[in-house]
C-alpha cells in the first residue's frame, strides 16, 4: 500500500505550464493523486512508494517548468486514503482565501510557437497570436485569480473543437494555456484609418499591407501585447524625422525593433552577456554601443554617424542604441515581412500613460499616426516595454515593465499586515506586500498630468483587486506634494504618521512614532527618498544592514528641507545617517536650472571666476553682459534653492564642456557626457568600459591615457578640496555641519532585531576625521574651466579642443568613482550600495564597480530593480515589512 504526502507549493505556478508538468512527471513515475490550482499556488496530492515520492520531489525541485519560479516548497502529511495510487487527475481550481499566487508576467514567443506560425501544415500557420503554456500573454490579460481563462480577456471567444482538445490534454504544450486559440476561432487583426475606417480585417491582407505601407514611409499604431506602439522604418530618415515632429519629441532616444540576432550585430556592439540579454525571453529593450562611434569633431553638440542604414534621427548625438527583437507572432510575422529594422516606441502622448485602447488611439493620436493595426483582444492592464542594460558585471533595469512586472520577492517570514507602497513622482511604480510576498508593480511613469494621476489609481485598483489586497500600513516618500504622497494621506485619512530617517540610527534600530494602530485600522509612514533607494536594493539582497549607500540622482526632498541628491548614508532596514557626499550648491530659477544647465555653470563658478571670464564661455555666449549680471546676482542670493545633486553637477560639466546647453529630456547631458567620455576611453591603451582608474605613467601608457590621468588627478583634488574643512562657511551651509555632526556615535557596533547583520564595526571615526564626504563641485568645476581655459591659450585646432573636451568628460566621471572609492575605504566591511539615476552612466557603474571590486569591498548587486526612481516602492516596502513587523 503507498504512502501519502500533499505539497502546498507557492511562487510563479500558475499559467506557466506547471500543472501539466507535474501531471507529467506523476505519470512518468507511477503515481497517483491530483492537483490544482488554488489562491495559495498550486496543491498538490501524491500517493505511492517512498522512492517514487522522493524521487517526485527531488525532480520537481530540480527542474520545474521554464516560466515557473518556486518559492515555497511546503510537504503535509495526507493518509491518502481516498487517492487511487494508478491514477493522477487535474482538478478544477479552488477559489478563495487570501491570495498568495504570484502573476506570472508577460513571456516572448517561445521557439516552438515561432516555428508553428512558420509552418504551413500547422493549422498556426502566420497566426499572430499564437501562443502556448511557455510563451504570450500573462499579466496584460488577467481580470481576477485563479488564473482560468473565464478570469481573462479571453473569456468570449470560444474555443473550436481542435483548440478545445490541446486544452484538455495535459500531455500537450497548449494544456491550459489560457490564451490558446487559433484562426478559427481567436482574435483577429483589423487594419483602419486614424478615424477608425476599416480597411481590412483578414490577418494575412493586414500583415501584408502594414509592412507594404511601413517601408512606403507610413506611421503605424500597432496593439502589442500591454500598449501600442508609434512603429516606422527605421531606415527612413524622413519618416522618422515626420514622427518626432508629430509626438513633439524632438532628441529622446527612440527604440530599434530588429529582425534578428544577426541584424542586431549589425547595429551595435555587444558583449556575450547583451546579446544574451537580447535573447532572454523577457525580450527587453537593451540599450547597447552602436555599431560605428565616428563623430564629428567641429560641433558643440557630436554629430552622431549612425550604423549603415539606420537614421541619425534615431539616437542622435549619443553613442547608445536600445534594441529589442520581436516578442509576439505579430511582429515576428511583421519584421519578416518588412526585412528592415523599425521604430517601435510606446503610443502616448508627452507625459501620459501608454495607450490601451484603439478608440485612444484615434482620440489623441490621430494626427500623428497614419494607420492603426489593432486587434480585438482587450488589454486588461498596460505595459510598457522594459529597458535594461549591462553594466558592472550585471543586468541594470533602467524601466521595469513586460517580461520582469509584476515582480515578486520572497519575505522570508510572513507580513504581519498587507502593505502598500506608493512610490515617488517620477518613474512610478506600485508596491504591494502581501503574506509572503513583496510584489512591485509595471512602470506607470511621471505623475505630472490627470491622465498619469488616473493610471496610477487604476494599476492600484488593479493590484488591489487581482490579489484581494485591502492594505491597512501604508509607505510614502517624505515630500509632501508629491502626488503618491497625497494619495496615501487620503488614502489613509486620520491614521498616525511615522516619520523616517529625521532620527539617527539607535543602538537597536528602531524607529520612534506612534505605531499603535489596532483592528483594520491604517497607518502612515514616509520614508526619505534617496534612503528609500538604498533600502530597494536592499530589499533585493534580504538584508536589514548596515550598508554604506551612496544614492545618487536628480533630487529628492532632504529631512533638512533642501534638496537631495548626492548623498553619503548608513543604512539599516529602519533608519539611516546622511554621513556627507556633495556639497550644497545653488539652483538658480528652481526647475529652470534642470532644463536649462547653463544656469548652474554660473551658481558653480561665480564664486571664483569674473564675470568677464565667465561671458567668454560658450554656453554663456547667449547672454548679454546685463542678463548675465542679474544670473550672478540671483546664484549669489542666499535665499536661492539649493541641492546636493549629483546629477545637476553632470548637467553643469556637460554645459560648461559645450555638450548641452539646452535638455530636451531627462538624461540628455548625461548621455553626451558619457558619449564624450567612451570616446576618449577608447583613445586610451587598453581602455575600455570596465578599465579601473590608475595613475600610470609608464611606457605602456599612451600619451592620451597619460594626459586623462594627469587631468583626473587634478580634478581630483580639486573634488575632494573642502575635506579638511578649510571653506568653513560652505561646510555650514544648509545645515551642513549639523547633518553630518549628529547621529551615530563613533565605533558603534550596529544592528537591527529584524534580521540585521549585527556586530558590523563602523569605523564613523575615520570617516569624520578625514572628512572624505565633503565633495567641492565648485571646486571641481574651477579646475575643470581651468583645463578649458588652458586648451584656449595653447590655441589648439578644432579636431585637439574636441578630443581635449572628451578627455575632461572621461576625467571627470573618473573622479567621481574614485570619490567614492575613496570614502568606501574608510569601512571596509560595510557592503556598499550604488544606487540611484546617476548610475545609469555605464562608465561610472563599470569604473566604481571595479575599483570598489579590486579594493575588497562587497558591492550589492541590482537585481532586476531599476536603480533609478523605479525602484522606490521597492525601498519603500522594505522599510515597511520592518518597522510594522
Amino acid at each position: 500500500m503507498g504512502v501519502g504526502i500533499a505539497l502546498q507549493i507557492t511562487g510563479i505556478v500558475q499559467g506557466v505550464g506547471f500543472r501539466p508538468h507535474v501531471f507529467r512527471l506523476a505519470h512518468e513515475l507511477g503515481l497517483g493523486g491530483s492537483i490544482r490550482n488554488d489562491a495559495e499556488g498550486v496543491f498538490i496530492r501524491l500517493k505511492g512508494s517512498q522512492y517514487k515520492l522522493d524521487a517526485f520531489i527531488t525532480s520537481l525541485r530540480a527542474s520545474p517548468p521554464p516560466l515557473a519560479r518556486i518559492d515555497a516548497f511546503e510537504i503535509l502529511a495526507d493518509d491518502a486514503l481516498d487517492l487511487d495510487e494508478n491514477h493522477f487527475v487535474i482538478e478544477q481550481s479552488k477559489a478563495g482565501g487570501d491570495a498568495q499566487v504570484v502573476v506570472s508576467p508577460d513571456k516572448s514567443m517561445c521557439p516552438e510557437c515561432l516555428k508553428d506560425i512558420q509552418n504551413p501544415a500547422d493549422r498556426h500557420y502566420l497566426y499572430p497570436f499564437t501562443n502556448c503554456t511557455n510563451c504570450g500573454p500573462r499579466f496584460t490579460l488577467i481580470k481576477a485569480l485563479p488564473y482560468d481563462r473565464k478570469h481573462t480577456s479571453m473569456a468570449h471567444f470560444a474555443m473550436c473543437p481542435e483548440c478545445e482538445a490541446e486544452y484538455k490534454n495535459p500531455l500537450d504544450r497548449r494544456y491550459h494555456a489560457q490564451p490558446v486559440s487559433c484562426p478559427r476561432c481567436g482574435p483577429g487583426l483589423r487594419l483602419t484609418q486614424p478615424d477608425g475606417s476599416l480597411i481590412s480585417n483578414d490577418n494575412l491582407e493586414c500583415l501584408t499591407e502594414c509592412a507594404r505601407l511601413i517601408k512606403e514611409g507610413a506611421i503605424f499604431a500597432i496593439k502589442g501585447l500591454g500598449g501600442f506602439h508609434l512603429v516606422c522604418d527605421a531606415t527612413n530618415t524622413a519618416a522618422v524625422e515626420r514622427l518626432r515632429e508629430r509626438k513633439v519629441r524632438p532628441a529622446k532616444p527612440l527604440a530599434v525593433m530588429v529582425k534578428d540576432i544577426e541584424m542586431a550585430k549589425s547595429l551595435a556592439l555587444g558583449s556575450e552577456e547583451e546579446w544574451q540579454l537580447l535573447e532572454s525571453r523577457e525580450r527587453p529593450i537593451v540599450v547597447m554601443r552602436k555599431a560605428s562611434r565616428q563623430a564629428s569633431n567641429h560641433s558643440k553638440i557630436p554629430a552622431d554617424t549612425a550604423p549603415p542604414g539606420l537614421a541619425d534621427a534615431v539616437a542622435p548625438g549619443i553613442d547608445r542604441i536600445g534594441l529589442f527583437l520581436p516578442y509576439t507572432p505579430l511582429y515576428a510575422l511583421l519584421l519578416d515581412k518588412i526585412g528592415r529594422p523599425i521604430v517601435a516606441t510606446s503610443a502616448n502622448r508627452s507625459g501620459e500613460p501608454i495607450i490601451i485602447d484603439s478608440a485612444d488611439i484615434t482620440a489623441k493620436l490621430s494626427r500623428v499616426v497614419d494607420y492603426i493595426l489593432d486587434h480585438n483582444r482587450p488589454i486588461v492592464s498596460g505595459c510598457d516595454d522594459s529597458v535594461v542594460q549591462y553594466c558592472a558585471g550585471q543586468l541594470q533595469v533602467l524601466r521595469i515593465a513586460r517580461g520582469y512586472a509584476p515582480m515578486a520577492l520572497h519575505a522570508q517570514h510572513a507580513l504581519p499586515h498587507q502593505l502598500m507602497a506608493v512610490g515617488p513622482q517620477q518613474k512610478n511604480t506600485l508596491g504591494f506586500g502581501l503574506g509572503h510576498n513583496l510584489f512591485l508593480s509595471p512602470h506607470i511613469g511621471d505623475l505630472f498630468s490627470i491622465e498619469a494621476e488616473d493610471y496610477f489609481v487604476r494599476t492600484l485598483q488593479s493590484f488591489k483587486r487581482l490579489y484581494g489586497v485591502n492594505p491597512t500600513r501604508v509607505i510614502a516618500d517624505s515630500h509632501p506634494d508629491y502626488a503618491p504622497s497625497r494619495f496615501a494621506r487620503d488614502y489613509v485619512g486620520s491614521a498616525s504618521s511615522i516619520e523616517a530617517g529625521s532620527s539617527s540610527i539607535s543602538n537597536t534600530g528602531t524607529v520612534k512614532g506612534n505605531n499603535s494602530g489596532a483592528g483594520q485600522a491604517r497607518e502612515l509612514a514616509t520614508v526619505q527618498h534617496h534612503f528609500a533607494h538604498v533600502l530597494s536594493v536592499m530589499a533585493v539582497n534580504n538584508t536589514a544592514g548596515p550598508v554604506l549607500g551612496f544614492s545618487f540622482d536628480g533630487t529628492g526632498l532632504g529631512d533638512d528641507g533642501s534638496l537631495w541628491g548626492g548623498e553619503v548614508m548608513l543604512c539599516t532596514a529602519t533608519d539611516y545617517k546622511r554621513l556627507g557626499g556633495l556639497m550644497p550648491f545653488a539652483l538658480p530659477g528652481g526647475d529652470k536650472a534642470s532644463h536649462e544647465p547653463w544656469r548652474l555653470v554660473i551658481a558653480l563658478l561665480h564664486d571664483n571666476v569674473s564675470a568677464e571670464t565667465l561671458s567668454s564661455l560658450g554656453c554663456l555666449s547667449h547672454l548679454s553682459p546685463a542678463a548675465l549680471g542679474n544670473h550672478i546676482k540671483v546664484a549669489a542670493r542666499s535665499d536661492v534653492l539649493k541641492s546636493s545633486s549629483m546629477g545637476r553637477l553632470f548637467d553643469a560639466v556637460a554645459a560648461l564642456l559645450g555638450l548641452c546647453n539646452q535638455i530636451q529630456f531627462e538624461g540628455q547631458a548625461g548621455m553626451l557626457l558619457e558619449a564624450a567620455a567612451a570616446r576618449a576611453n577608447a583613445n586610451s591603451v587598453n581602455a575600455n568600459e570596465t578599465q579601473a582608474i590608475t595613475f600610470s605613467t609608464n611606457t605602456a601608457s599612451t600619451k592620451a591615457q597619460a594626459n586623462k590621468d594627469r587631468v583626473t588627478q587634478r580634478l581630483f583634488a580639486a573634488f575632494v578640496s573642502s575635506n579638511d574643512c578649510s571653506n568653513a562657511d560652505a561646510c555650514q551651509d544648509s545645515g551642513w555641519d549639523s547633518c553630518l555632526e549628529t547621529g551615530v556615535e563613533t565605533g558603534v557596533e550596529t544592528g537591527v532585531e529584524s534580521g540585521a547583520d549585527s556586530g558590523v564595526k563602523i569605523d564613523l571615526e575615520t570617516l569624520h576625521s578625514k572628512n572624505l564626504t565633503r565633495w567641492n563641485g565648485a571646486a571641481l568645476m574651477n579646475a575643470i574651466l581651468h583645463e578649458l581655459m588652458e586648451l584656449t591659450l595653447s590655441k589648439t585646432d578644432a579636431a585637439e579642443f574636441s578630443s581635449a573636451r572628451d578627455t575632461l568628460a572621461a576625467a571627470f566621471i573618473d573622479t567621481i568613482a574614485l570619490a567614492i572609492a575613496d570614502t568606501a575605504k574608510c569601512s571596509p566591511e560595510l557592503p556598499v550600495v550604488l544606487t540611484g539615476g546617476v548610475f545609469q552612466s555605464r562608465t561610472l557603474a563599470n569604473v566604481t564597480y571595479e575599483k570598489l571590486i579590486k579594493a575588497g569591498h562587497t558591492v550589492l548587486p541590482w537585481g532586476e530593480v531599476p536603480v533609478n526612481d523605479g525602484g522606490i516602492a521597492l525601498g519603500q516596502l522594505w522599510y515597511g515589512a520592518h518597522i510594522f513587523a
